[in-house]
């Protein structure tokens, strides 16, 4: 694992100097090695090893090739061993060079069946001519910039700013269209004129241009059909199988972030089983001994009872149990993470709660840290959302068969699951805006779920974006399940990609999320919906898939683990600097132009008494003020105006 960054003259002045010297900088990242720098007259390609699989410590990267090819690689491949020997490569052959031999022996238009979780740069110096790849459903992005005669390129935001040549101007709409979590293009960035290549891409630069071509994207028409709920379930085990075991490809034993959920402990026992007897630690957390929660109906706050109950099963298992009784430094200070990724991240109250297991999983010395991060998207779909599908698609005697069942397993009315699942989705996302406009006189959708000005959204382009998109801006989107989770994992994924970019240059070791692997990803799209709610139950492929490896109480479990559930306590210590950032962020012109400050402001003066009386206005507090507040920040900081 690595990461790289490059420039490219494709004429002499088309280049600075500076350029080229600052090539070789080190990258504000945790646990890479020396950059390595190779140049010709248009090229300055830097390359920093971090040691992940045992063949990486073979990498000399960059370094040409017989055909005039200088190839950067950054991630892994799923199967060398069988690419080495189909190539007739020695065994132990670095990544890098499998990927080079492998593109130059079967092109480019085979690039769907180079599997693995990679992105790679290849220079091609006789043709001068630059390619950039980035696998499907791929935990990598590169983002870069292009000015006529000149290409810039690397695998952070941070490494690309480090090239003078690039600019660092923010985008209005597209600060705003992130702060709302609306995804118009992908490879849009917070910074103007900086794009980024997402998985399943091919880019393309030369002296003529830039071209983008998607090789591989989920295919929401793909049907597969088997005899039985036993043979989608065997199907479906044999695939989680087959993603664990390749997430497992590391040099030394990986962590395991852990919850008492069904995505993480699946993970969690499907790798403990693959690597027994060797030892695997998982990480937990969990509120501090003596915490008061408010309590939350349908959620359980502690995931002790669930994590040992797994560990119990399996020997070699080695659960621990992390907690802060304070805000992190990084809830407090966001600036190094801006600085480590370049980037905002919203959701740093939530990193901060995860924060105690990154220190511990770094401290452990792990390089790689497995996660159930998709699952809810894939493998443990609950389907209730498929139901919509049912009645799209005219299929009423499926509908009338299993939405009474839904309704009792989530222990709500049946006509509030119609409505909720059925009903509000079919409606036209026009209609669903004007109706919500129309109750909230004066106020754009955005603003539900985020601390943004109505009129702010209007004039920089949010609300005409949402209607172009078909998007209402209320998170209903679309009776068809499958072009749901189909944005969610791809277009929406790339949101959180850069996320989990800064989190491996900020703590240093690779996350790695098997519930998104490509093959079992397609399966879960392409299977029966009715398969995710056998007899009502949600999430029925999932529990049936994991029975043979969790415990009969997890598999039965219908409460939700809260995820930060003390979050109350850790908001109300950062009161007092959260007051005096919206006081400062008034006297900043974007983030008072984008950012509702008044409603910020009540937010504060209202505080809740305590964490029984908070948790009716959880989603105000945990969401819309810490994200605000993050996003101010980040504003302030990027234009330089910290002090």
């Amino acid at each position: 694992m690595s990461d790289f960054r490059g420039c490219i003259a494709f004429e002499a002045e088309g280049l600075t100097q500076e350029d080229r010297a600052r090539a070789g900088a080190a990258f504000m990242c945790v646990g890479l090695g020396t950059p390595r720098v190779w140049r010709d007259e248009c090229a300055a390609l830097a390359h920093a090893q971090r040691i992940i699989t045992a063949e990486d410590r073979a990498e000399r990267q960059p370094l040409p090739d017989p055909a005039g090819r200088v190839i950067l690689f950054d991630g892994s491949l799923f199967e060398p061993s069988a690419i080495t020997e189909a190539l007739g490569l020695p065994p132990r052959t670095p990544d890098s060079q499998i990927a080079a031999a492998w593109l130059d022996y079967y092109g480019f238009d085979a690039l769907p069946k180079l599997k693995g979780d990679y992105c790679l740069a290849l220079w091609d110096t006789r043709a001068r001519r630059l390619h950039i790849l980035v696998a499907p459903m791929a935990q990598r992005l590169v983002y870069w910039h292009a000015r006529p005669k000149g290409f810039w390129f690397a695998t952070m935001l941070s490494a690309l700013h480090q090239f003078p040549s690039v600019p660092k101007n923010l985008d209005p709409l597209q600060l705003a269209l992130h702060f709302t979590a609306t995804v118009a293009d992908p490879a849009d960035t917070l910074y103007k004129n900086i794009r980024l290549v997402p998985p399943g891409t091919h880019l393309t630069a030369d002296v003529h241009g830039v071209q983008e071509r998607t090789f591989w994207r989920l295919d929401t028409r793909r049907r597969v059909t088997l005899p039985t709920p036993e043979a989608y379930a065997e199907a479906a085990r044999d695939l989680l199988n087959q993603a664990v075991q390749r997430s497992l490809r590391c040099a030394s034993p990986p962590g395991v972030l852990m919850s008492g959920g069904l995505d993480s402990a699946g993970v969690a026992a499907t790798a403990a089983r693959l690597l027994d007897p060797a030892p695997l630690s998982t990480y937990t957390v969990e509120p501090p001994p003596g915490q008061v929660i408010g309590s939350r109906p349908g959620w359980y706050d502690r995931e002790r009872p669930h994590v040992e109950a797994i560990t119990a099963r399996y020997p070699n298992l080695h659960p621990h149990f992390c907690y802060a009784a304070d805000p992190s430094s990084l809830e407090m200070d966001p600036t190094p993470f801006f600085v480590a990724g370049g980037r905002m991240q919203m959701n740093a109250h939530h990193l901060g709660w995860f924060d105690a297991a990154y220190r511990a999983v770094q401290k452990n010395g792990h390089r790689v840290l497995l996660t159930g991060q998709s699952g809810n998207l894939t493998l443990s779909f609950n389907g209730v959302r498929g139901l919509g599908d049912f009645a799209r698609t005219g299929r009423l005697d499926k509908l009338i068969q299993l939405l009474p069942g839904a309704a009792r397993f989530r222990q709500i009315s049946v006509w509030r699951m119609l409505e909720a699942e059925v009903l509000l989705p079919a409606l036209p996302p026009t209609l669903r805006a004007a109706l919500w406009r129309w109750r909230h006189p004066g106020r754009e959708t955005p603003t539900k779920y985020a601390a943004i000005r109505s009129d702010f959204a209007r004039r920089i382009g949010v609300s005409a974006t949402l209607k172009a998109l078909g998007d209402d801006g209320l998170s209903l989107y679309t009776t068809d399940s499958r072009k749901l989770i189909a944005h969610h994992m791809e277009a929406q994924r790339t949101r959180l990609l850069e996320t989990q970019r800064t989190l491996r240059a900020y703590y240093g070791f690779d996350l790695r999320d098997p519930l998104a692997d490509p093959d079992l990803t397609e399966f879960c799209l392409a299977i029966p919906r009715e398969q995710y709610l056998l007899g009502g139950e949600h999430r029925s492929l999932a529990r049936r898939v994991l029975a043979d490896r969790l415990p009969p109480a997890l598999i039965t479990e219908r409460k939700y683990g809260q995820q930060n559930p003390e979050w109350f306590t850790r908001l109300s210590a950062q009161r007092e600097s959260f007051a005096a950032d919206i006081e400062r962020l008034a006297t900043h012109p974007l983030a008072a132009d984008m950012l509702d400050l008044p409603r910020l402001k009540q937010l504060i003066d209202t505080w809740p008494a305590d964490a029984e009386m908070a948790q009716a206005r959880r989603f105000d507090y945990e969401v819309v003020l810490a994200r605000a507040v993050q996003t101010g920040r980040f504003i302030r900081w990027a234009t330089g105006s910290n002090q």
